[in-house]
């Protein structure tokens, strides 16, 4: 690794990770004064303060010039396998150097693809997916890696496992951005597809090894997913998805937002058509977005701030809103999740846990995160279950992590 990695991670320690908490655009503005890392800790509280942007507690922790942490964190790294990617590599690519709170640096389980000149499309979506909208993700992230589009997404349940997958299967490059250290490899029933991805693409995360997958993570990974790509597409949302925050900083970045239109029958669509109808485009066919790329590519200037969304106004709102509808109206919107359907033929040749398990699957796909809140078993011995019914055939799991009931 370069010599100057270690006061990358020391940087990371002070900017990027306070306690693993993003520092909103202090770095940008600051790396640009003393243009390098080691500029930076060579540099005396007299030449902080002359920065103009670095707040006394920031100059504080500058001024303590311990780098055992940073050592610590690249000792991991070594034994691990991990690349660390900087903010002026040239892996670390312009587009993401261009969006207002970048990261420090990037660790990076396989080998990062040079982005720069090259189309990438950010593709998120609910977790909880129809299979319509996992069809979708599917169609679209093959068409886009057949065409050699790089596919940027977050690894979670539902529309993202869809795309990465359809990438491996189309033998494309897909990045996974995690809310975690990537050793922690969250939702760990995807770990096999991690693995998969390093292959021919990477795994990457701000964060460092071995840091947990806490909630305020997520929201923090999404502005790197949309960074890395030339534009967004959200494949299915519902109205308090996590994918509209993906969308909001798509729109704060000036990036390029698509949506794909759904049933309005469906709440898992409410969010991804309410863009639509706010007028930001649609994708009914993934030509559309290779075709926008075409005729745009040449124009791109991620540092111009140019607002590729062309003459819609950004939102200064929520693009969620609460459900006005009564649940009890004869106009409801029914839930799309799948129901409890009565299993005639429960297995005599399982444990109980698995028994149980199987009364709550049917022929409508449904997630871990589901069939744990409906029996009340913890994650670990609600693996075991789904794992014995599996293997004596019961059950079968397909696209996104889900889980089906057989015949």
């Amino acid at each position: 690794m370069r010599k100057d990695i270690i006061y990358y991670l020391w940087l990371q320690c002070v900017f990027g990770v306070n306690k693993f908490v993003i520092i909103d655009k202090t770095f940008k503005n600051s790396i640009s004064f003393f243009k390098t890392a080691v500029n930076f800790y060579n540099a005396s509280e007299r030449d902080y303060k002359a920065c103009k942007c670095l707040t006394p507690s920031i100059i504080k922790r500058l001024i303590n010039k311990d780098l055992s942490k940073a050592r610590k964190i690249l000792n991991d790294c070594e034994k691990l396998g991990y690349d660390i990617i900087t903010y002026d590599d040239e892996l670390f690519s312009d587009k993401l150097r261009a969006i207002s709170a970048p990261p420090v640096l990037l660790y990076v389980k396989g080998k990062m693809p040079k982005l720069d000149g090259k189309l990438s499309v950010a593709m998120v979506g609910s977790r909880n997916a129809t299979s319509q909208g996992l069809n979708a993700a599917n169609d679209f992230a093959f068409s886009f890696a057949e065409s050699g589009a790089t596919v940027v997404s977050g690894g979670a349940f539902g529309v993202d496992t869809a795309s990465h997958r359809a990438v491996l299967n189309a033998y494309g490059t897909t990045i996974s951005v995690l809310g975690c250290g990537i050793d922690v490899g969250y939702p760990m029933e995807n770990i096999p597809m991690y693995e998969k991805i390093a292959e021919n693409g990477a795994v990457v995360s701000e964060f460092p090894p071995g840091y947990p997958p806490i909630a305020k993570n997520f929201p923090l990974r999404n502005r790197i997913i949309c960074g890395l790509s030339d534009c967004t597409l959200i494949v299915q949302a519902g109205e308090k998805s996590g994918a509209l925050i993906t969308a909001n900083d798509a729109i704060k970045e000036g990036r390029k937002l698509f949506s794909i239109p759904g049933s309005i029958f469906f709440r898992e669509n409410k969010g991804s058509n309410e863009l639509l109808r706010l007028g930001y485009s649609a994708a009914i066919e993934p030509n559309d977005i290779l075709n926008w790329y075409d005729t745009k590519k040449n124009n791109l200037n991620y540092f111009a701030k140019i607002d590729y969304n062309e003459k819609v106004e950004k939102i200064c709102k929520p693009i969620f809103v609460e459900d006005s509808v009564d649940s009890t109206s004869d106009f409801a919107i029914e839930e799309s999740k799948p129901e409890e359907k009565p299993i005639k033929k429960i297995p005599t040749d399982v444990s109980e846990a698995s028994k149980k398990v199987f009364m709550v699957l049917s022929d409508e796909p449904v997630t871990t995160d589901y069939i744990s809140a409906k029996t009340g078993m913890p994650i670990h011995e609600l693996l075991s279950a789904l794992t014995e019914l599996e293997i004596f055939g019961y059950i079968e799991s397909v696209v996104g992590g889900k889980y089906i009931a057989k015949g």
